[in-house]
């Protein structure tokens, strides 16, 4: 990441101000982990560094790049190195060696990068960009371990990474935003340079193809490669796990600093995709035989407001479908027309494993009609049957009282393609025995609804059994047929 080139001091001075606040709040890129607490009950804050495991990485990333490819461009290393720095080359390797198996034979907890090491080693991966969807180079590349100062600046070398990532994309016809470098790239003219700045200047890449397309990279020690390939059957994403005998592991909240809910605990998408594994990990070793499908609960509306944060959401939901992960989109429509609100995002984010979610806690008026709980439920369905979708689809609502959907006996639970579920959000009992309160009070309001699959939610990944005294893997012990478990 290059700074403009007149002010740069102040600029300089204000990045490192900032990311030493951002320091408290924000855990790595990948390489951040949860330690469970000693009670078991909870996980604690403490934000660890990694580097993802072998399992954790996706298989497309250890695949050799194919050879009918629509696109290339080459990013000369060594050219990179002489006229502006090695620490730049360097932190362009690790910006892209970082998310494969590679990372672990040359990052070490408590020493960091190997460089000698990192520029010997060769690489390849992918990045997904879906059709109708936009990439963002900040999204997938800022807020990690290992970087180091380079060009006065950590990070530094982002520009020269962007500027490869663009000229691949306008070779493939992609439109692109961005601002030029201010100083030349090794190998680019300067109006085909990208200037990188978290915060302020990105790369952004859209696919208007309809078309799912791959961005394809290799790393080597003399240069970076970047490739445009449509995705096709060669080349196949991960399959959507079904949800037969199977439980999702599933996190919630708004991933940036000072956010709330579990992923409060992240800023990026791949953080959240890392709480995201690691809390499935946990489920999954006391959730008996079930297959655990690792899901995120991102809140993409609330109080009837649209998140800005589209190029986050875009990544999230196409990193996801790389790792064969789902997200629930966690909706909160206010005073906002609900089913006009749900148009909206399903014309937005509407992706073959995007499942969605109505907050009911955080609607204007109260109780919700059931019947505009099915006609959106329908509505979302009817979509994913026009697009061909065969992964299962979920629509959900939270709720935990009795009097919040108005005949709730006439729910429809089941469309072709998907189920209803209702979500008890964590809202327990109180006083001596607060806990079995709880269970008591989930029973209660789920059984409203009838026969089907059902969630519940516990606040342990944030606040332990601070509400409500019982330990989340008791509360969840004491329903074993539910589908959905919330890490909240």
């Amino acid at each position: 990441m290059l700074k403009p080139q007149t002010t740069w001091h102040r600029e300089a001075a204000l990045w490192l101000l900032c990311l030493a606040a951002a320091a408290a709040l924000v855990v790595p890129l990948i390489v951040q982990g949860l330690s469970a607490a000693a009670t078991g009950s909870a996980l604690a804050e403490e934000r660890l560094l990694r580097v993802p495991s072998e399992r954790e990485i996706p298989a497309d990333s250890q695949k050799s790049v194919p050879v009918d490819i629509s696109s290339r461009a080459t990013l000369d290393l060594r050219a990179l190195a002489q006229t502006n720095s090695i620490d730049e080359a360097d932190n362009v390797r690790w910006s892209l060696i970082r998310r494969s198996p590679a990372a672990r034979l040359v990052y070490r907890e408590g020493d960091g990068v190997d460089w000698v090491a990192l520029r010997g080693v060769s690489q390849s991966g992918t990045i997904l960009l879906p059709a109708g969807f936009t990439w963002s180079f900040n999204e997938t590349f800022k807020e990690g371990v290992g970087y180091k100062e380079a060009g006065g600046i950590i990070a530094g070398g982002h520009c020269a990474l962007a500027t490869v990532f663009r000229a691949a994309a306008t070779q493939a016809g992609l439109p692109t935003e961005s601002r030029p470098h201010a100083t030349p790239i090794p190998g680019f003219p300067l109006e085909e340079t990208v200037n990188i700045y978290w915060g302020r200047d990105d790369l952004l890449v859209h696919n208007p193809t309809g078309r799912d397309l791959y961005f394809i990279w290799e790393v080597t020690p003399e240069q970076v490669e970047v490739s445009v390939r449509e995705a096709k059957p060669e080349m196949p994403l991960p399959p959507l796990p079904q949800l037969e005998n199977s439980t999702v592991a599933m996190v919630y909240g708004r991933g940036e600093p000072g956010g709330w809910g579990s992923l409060g605990l992240t800023s990026t998408a791949d953080q959240a995709l890392d709480l995201a594994r690691t809390y499935a990990t946990r489920v999954d070793k006391w959730n008996g035989e079930k297959q655990i499908i690792t899901a995120l609960n991102p809140n993409a509306a609330m109080a009837g407001q649209i998140s800005k944060r589209d190029a986050y959401l875009y990544y999230l939901i196409a990193e996801a479908r790389r790792q064969g992960y789902y997200v629930m989109l966690d909706v909160q429509t206010g005073a906002r027309d609900p089913e006009e609100l749900f148009g909206k995002l399903m014309d937005k984010f509407l992706y073959e494993n995007v499942w969605l979610d109505w907050d009911l806690e955080h609607t204007a008026s109260e109780p919700i009609p059931v019947k505009q709980i099915n006609r959106i439920a329908e509505a979302y369905f009817a979509r994913r049957l026009e697009r061909g979708y065969s992964a299962p689809g979920i629509f959900a609502f939270y709720v935990f009282k009795a009097d919040q959907v108005s005949n709730p006996q006439n729910l429809r639970r089941t469309y072709p393609g998907g189920l209803v579920v209702p979500i008890f959000d964590g809202f327990g009992g109180h006083g001596v025995d607060s806990g079995q309160g709880k269970i008591a009070k989930t029973q209660r309001v789920l059984s409203l609804f009838g026969e089907g699959p059902y969630g519940i939610m516990e606040f342990e990944t944030r606040w332990g059994d601070r509400f409500d005294q019982i330990a989340a893997q008791e509360y969840f012990s004491a329903f074993p047929d539910a589908l959905i478990i919330v890490s909240q």
